[in-house]
């Protein structure tokens, strides 16, 4: 694998390109070179870029219109800046799902009979125990500016500093972020969102995770269509969720499974480099394809921004927030089911 970063991983590239191209080696003596100097045999590229050489300052990269998703009627719960205290509560336009800060501290999301009665919990962010038996903790609900949704125990004495981190007072968090102006929102179809103001979802509740099939086991689960991956745990509890890019028709739906890692990687024709690879199959000309961080190409320069997330942008690969990719990364083990819906 690739061990060094950003240009100097492109120069090596380039460099091993133009050096194999001059001693005229076959395909096997040159990935026996490629080996040998670190980076991966050809083999083992990946199939998420295809872009002539080199990229001018200029160029934007971007790919296949994303097809937007039927509209479902939302309720606005909190816009930027706005709070829930405990006791408070928003439902969904058509009444069936309710969102209530309770007094445990919990938030907790609840079908409805209508809007008649409350039912049973979809989704929680758990109970959890006071810091201090003395002073019960004080929840409140923050629709953060920069696009975190957090709770907070405002008894705590590091909730003054809620404005900056208020990492010593946060119970909970969806650990999003944007561009300023994201909100909460609360769908008919009982999912709970946090969406920038161009309409791109940074986080859903967990209860969103589809049924499929697995149980006793870890997997992750990538909707092609929808442009969105779920880790989900062995207790079938959702891990994380979030938007991704990948490609509108590969890789085919099915189950698969991650057949290897690597924290460096290449693309299939030496024009980019990328982080923390997950692979689980490969296209029909035999290039990997895994889930990874952002690639980064000309001058090191990432080739789309974490606002493109959620739209279609590779040939194959999927491609994670930088974050999101190293959690996966760390989570995922040889071997966990991998499911691709269409």
């Amino acid at each position: 694998m690739l061990v060094s970063t950003g240009r100097s991983r492109i120069a090596l590239a380039l460099g091993l390109v133009a050096v194999l191209a001059l001693l005229g080696t076959s395909s096997a003596g040159a990935a026996g070179r490629i080996t040998a100097l670190g980076a991966e045999p050809s083999q083992q590229w990946h199939h998420d870029f295809d872009l002539s050489w080199p990229l001018s300052d200029d160029i934007g990269i971007a790919g296949p219109t994303n097809q937007p998703p039927p509209q479902v009627p939302t309720t606005v719960v909190l816009g930027p800046g706005e709070y829930f205290s405990v006791g408070q509560s928003a439902t969904s336009p058509n009444g069936w799902y309710r969102l209530a800060l309770e007094p445990d501290g919990r938030l907790v999301l609840r079908a409805t009979d209508d809007g008649l009665g409350l039912y049973g919990a979809l989704w929680s962010t758990g109970p959890y125990e006071p810091r201090d038996p003395d002073h019960p903790a004080m929840p409140l609900l923050v629709m953060r500016a920069d696009g975190e949704l957090a709770l907070y125990d405002t008894a705590h004495l590091g909730f003054g500093e809620a404005g900056s981190s208020g990492e010593a007072a946060q119970l909970w968090t969806t650990d999003t972020r944007s561009e300023s102006g994201a909100s909460l929102l609360l769908g008919d179809d009982g999912v709970m969102s946090v969406v920038t103001p161009q309409g791109q979802a940074l986080w859903r509740s967990g209860n969103a995770a589809p049924d499929v099939g697995i149980t006793r086991s870890r997997h992750v689960i990538y909707d092609r269509g929808g442009q969105w991956v779920w880790l989900v745990g062995a207790d079938g509890s959702v891990i994380d969720s979030y938007p991704v890019s990948g490609h509108s028709e590969s890789p085919a739906p099915g189950r698969y499974t991650v057949t290897s890692k690597s924290e460096d990687a290449i693309s299939y024709n030496w024009l980019v480099t990328m982080e923390h690879m997950v692979r689980f199959t490969t296209d029909e000309d035999g290039d990997w394809i895994g889930f990874h961080s952002i690639p980064r190409g000309w001058k090191d320069r990432p080739v789309q921004s974490e606002a493109d997330l959620g739209e279609f942008g590779s040939l194959g690969c999927v491609r994670q927030r930088d974050d999101k990719a190293e959690r996966l990364y760390e989570w995922a083990s040889i071997g966990t089911p991998v499911v691709v819906l269409a």
